[in-house]
C-alpha cells in the first residue's frame, strides 16, 4: 500500500470515528431531552396530587388540636393526682385512696385519647398517598417519616403537621423540577443543533464506509497510530509487512 493511499484511508477512518462519536453524543442527547420533556409534562401533575392531599391532612391536624385542648383538664386532673399520691406516700399517710383516683384520671385520659387512633389511622393513609406520588415522579423526591404511634393528640398534632410540611415540599420541588427541566431541555436542544439532524450523520457515515476496507494489512513503515486509529472506525488490521 502505498503512502498516499494510507493516508487517504485514514483521513476517511478518522472522519468515521468523529462522526460516530457525533451519533453516539446526538443519541445520548435525544434520550436526556426525552427525560427532561418527561419531568416537564408531569411535574404539574406531581404538584397537583400533593397539594390534594394538604386539605385533608390540616383537617387531621386541627382536629388532634381540638383534643389536645379538650384533653387539658384530664391531663391535669390526672397530673394532680399523682402529686397527691407522691405526697401522700412520702409523709407516711395512705396513698391508698389517691392511687384509685391516679387509675380513675388514667382510664379517663387513655379513653379520650382512643379518638387519636382514627386520626393516626387517617395520617398513615396520607402518607403511603404521598409517598406513593414521590416515587412515581420522574425526579428524586425525600421520603416521609413513619407515622409515630403516639396517642397524645399532641403527639399527632406534630406528626400531621410534619407531614403536611412533607406535601409542601413535594409541591416545591415539583415546581423547581420543572423549571431546571426547561432550562436543561433548552440548553439541550441548542447543543444538538450544532451536530445536525441524525439521519444526515447516519448518512455520511453509511457514504464512507464504502469507502473503507472491512480488512487491510499496513506496510512496516505505518505509524504506530495508524492500526488504533483504522481500527476505530472498524477495519480490521493485519500485521504489517514489509514494503
Amino acid at each position: 500500500m502505498k503512502a498516499r493511499e494510507l493516508e487517504r484511508l485514514l483521513e476517511l477512518a478518522d472522519e468515521v470515528s468523529e462522526l460516530e462519536a457525533r451519533l453516539r453524543r446526538v443519541t445520548a442527547l435525544e434520550a436526556e431531552i426525552g427525560h427532561e420533556r418527561e419531568i416537564v409534562g408531569l411535574a404539574p401533575e406531581v404538584a397537583r396530587s400533593a397539594a390534594c392531599r394538604l386539605p385533608s391532612i390540616e383537617q387531621v391536624a386541627r382536629a388532634v388540636e381540638d383534643e389536645w385542648v379538650a384533653q387539658g383538664p384530664l391531663v391535669s386532673l390526672w397530673q394532680r393526682a399523682v402529686e397527691l399520691a407522691e405526697l401522700a406516700e412520702s409523709s407516711g399517710a395512705d396513698p391508698a385512696p389517691y392511687r384509685v383516683e391516679v387509675d380513675e384520671a388514667r382510664r379517663r385520659v387513655e379513653s379520650a385519647r382512643l379518638k387519636t387512633r382514627d386520626a393516626l389511622d387517617q395520617l398513615v393513609a396520607e402518607r403511603e398517598a404521598l409517598m406513593d406520588i414521590a416515587l412515581a415522579a420522574p425526579f428524586e423526591l425525600p421520603a416521609a417519616e413513619a407515622i409515630r404511634d403516639d396517642l397524645r393528640p399532641e403527639a399527632a398534632r406534630r406528626e400531621a403537621l410534619a407531614l403536611a410540611e412533607f406535601a409542601r415540599e413535594i409541591v416545591r420541588r415539583a415546581e423547581q423540577a420543572r423549571h431546571e427541566a426547561e432550562q436543561r431541555a433548552a440548553e439541550v436542544t441548542a447543543e444538538m443543533a450544532q451536530y445536525g439532524p441524525v439521519e444526515s450523520l447516519q448518512a455520511r457515515i453509511d457514504e464512507l464506509r464504502v469507502q473503507l476496507p472491512a480488512r487491510v494489512e499496513l506496510p512496516r513503515s505505518a505509524a504506530p497510530s495508524a492500526a488504533r486509529r483504522l481500527q476505530r472506525a472498524g477495519v480490521a488490521v493485519d500485521s504489517p509487512t514489509a514494503v
